[in-house]
C-alpha cells in the first residue's frame, strides 16, 4: 500500500475549478463591469447621442430585474443555511457536492417564482417589504395551496382544483438531501478506513476519541458526559474488535470533523507509513495491554481495579465487564478491561503493580 502525501489527502470528490468555470466567471465579471460603466457614465455635451438612451434602457432594465436578483440571493443564502444546519459536522463537504448546488439553484428559482406570486396578489405592499418577506419566507409561499377553480357536484358537495407546488418542492428537497448524505457517507467510510490504517491500535483510537470529545468547546457538560459514555460502551467484550475500532474511528470523525481527521492522518504520515507501522515493534501501551491479558485472570483484574481505582463507577464497570458470559470470549473480555485500565489509570500505576506482583 503506497503512502499518500499529506497534500493529496481527499475523502471523496471535491469541486474542482475547471477551465470552463474560469471562462464563465471572466465573462460574468466583464458583463458586470460593462453594465456598471454604462449606468454611471457621465452625460456631458460631448457625449455621443446614443449613450443617453442606452444608459436609460440599461438602468430601467436593471431596476426591473434587481428585485429578482436580490430575492434570488436571499433564497440562496437560506438554502445554504439549511444545508449547513442539516450537515453540521460536514458543512464544507456538503456544500461541495453537486446536489447541493442543484438545491441552491432550485431555491433561487423558487424565490423568484414566489416574488412573482406576491407581486400579482399583493400589489399594495411596499416593494422593499416584498423583497425582504419573499427572500426570507419564500418557502412558506411556495407551500401555499392555490385553488384554481371550485366545483359543486350533483350531490351538493363542493370540490376544487388546486395547485400544490409545496409537495413538489418538499419531495425535491428530500431527494437532494438524501443524495448529499449518500455522497458524504462514502466520504465518511473513506475517512474511517484511513484512520484504521494509520491508527490500528484500539488504545490509540480510544485516546484520540476521548481527547476529541474533551477538546470540543461547544459541547455542554451533559453532552460531553453522554458522548464519553457512548465511547465507553464501545468497549463491549461481546462486540468484535473490528466493529469497536470502526465505531471509535467514526466517533472521532463525527466529533472532530473532516479537517481534524486530515490533520491526524497528516501527522501519522509524517511519522510512519502503514507498512512501517505494521513492521515496527508494538508500542509500550500495546505491550502493557498484552501483559495484562496474559498475566491476569478476570477475577484478578477485578481485584487490581479495586486496588487502583478510587471511584466506584470505574470499579463497577470492570466488575460488569468481567462477569462470566458464555457468548463472550474471555480474552476479549480481558482485553476490554485492559484497555479501560490503561485509558483511565495510565501506564505507570499498572507497571508498578506488575513490579509489586513480581
Amino acid at each position: 500500500m503506497a503512502t499518500t502525501p499529506p497534500e493529496e489527502i481527499t475523502f471523496g470528490r471535491r469541486t474542482k475549478i475547471t477551465r470552463r468555470m474560469k471562462v464563465g466567471a471572466t465573462i460574468f465579471f466583464l458583463l458586470l463591469a460593462a453594465l456598471i460603466t454604462i449606468i454611471v457614465f457621465p452625460i456631458t455635451e460631448t457625449t455621443p447621442a446614443w449613450v443617453e438612451p442606452t444608459q436609460s434602457n440599461v438602468y430601467n432594465f436593471m431596476a426591473r430585474i434587481s428585485p429578482y436578483i436580490l430575492v434570488g440571493l436571499l433564497g440562496a443564502t437560506v438554502a445554504i443555511a439549511e444545508l449547513v444546519s442539516t450537515f453540521q459536522t460536514y458543512p464544507r463537504e456538503a456544500l461541495r457536492t453537486r446536489w447541493a448546488w442543484i438545491l441552491v439553484a432550485v431555491n433561487v428559482v423558487a424565490a423568484m417564482i414566489a416574488l412573482v406570486v406576491v407581486r400579482v396578489t399583493m400589489t399594495e405592499m411596499n416593494p422593499s417589504l416584498q423583497i425582504l418577506s419573499v427572500g426570507v419566507g419564500f418557502q412558506a409561499i411556495i407551500r401555499t395551496r392555490f385553488v384554481l377553480a371550485k366545483r359543486i357536484g350533483d350531490d351538493g358537495q363542493e370540490g376544487e382544483v388546486a395547485l400544490n407546488l409545496g409537495w413538489l418542492y418538499d419531495q425535491f428537497q428530500n431527494l437532494a438531501r438524501t443524495q448529499i448524505d449518500l455522497e458524504l457517507m462514502n466520504n465518511r467510510r473513506t475517512a474511517v478506513t484511513r484512520l484504521l490504517d494509520y491508527y490500528p491500535s484500539m488504545a490509540e483510537l480510544y485516546d484520540i476519541a476521548w481527547y476529541t470529545i474533551t477538546a470540543r468547546a461547544t459541547l455542554s457538560r451533559e453532552q460531553e458526559e453522554q458522548r464519553k459514555s457512548d465511547l465507553e460502551k464501545l468497549l463491549d467484550p461481546k462486540a468484535p474488535e473490528n466493529f469497536a475500532k470502526s465505531s471509535i474511528a467514526l466517533m472521532i470523525l463525527e466529533n472532530g470533523g473532516q479537517a481534524y481527521v486530515e490533520l491526524l492522518l497528516t501527522q501519522a504520515m509524517q511519522n510512519l507509513s502503514p507498512e512501517a507501522m505494521t513492521m515496527s515493534k508494538p508500542s509500550s501501551t500495546d505491550k502493557l495491554i498484552w501483559q495484562l491479558v496474559e498475566t491476569y485472570s478476570l477475577p484478578e483484574m477485578v481485584a487490581l481495579a479495586e486496588k487502583l481505582f478510587t471511584t466506584e463507577k470505574a470499579i463497577q464497570y470492570v466488575r460488569e465487564a468481567a462477569q462470566p458470559d458464555p457468548e463472550a470470549n474471555t480474552t476479549n473480555q480481558k482485553a476490554t478491561i485492559a484497555h479501560f485500565l490503561v485509558q483511565q489509570l495510565g501506564t505507570e500505576p499498572l507497571q508498578k503493580a506488575f513490579a509489586e506482583q513480581e
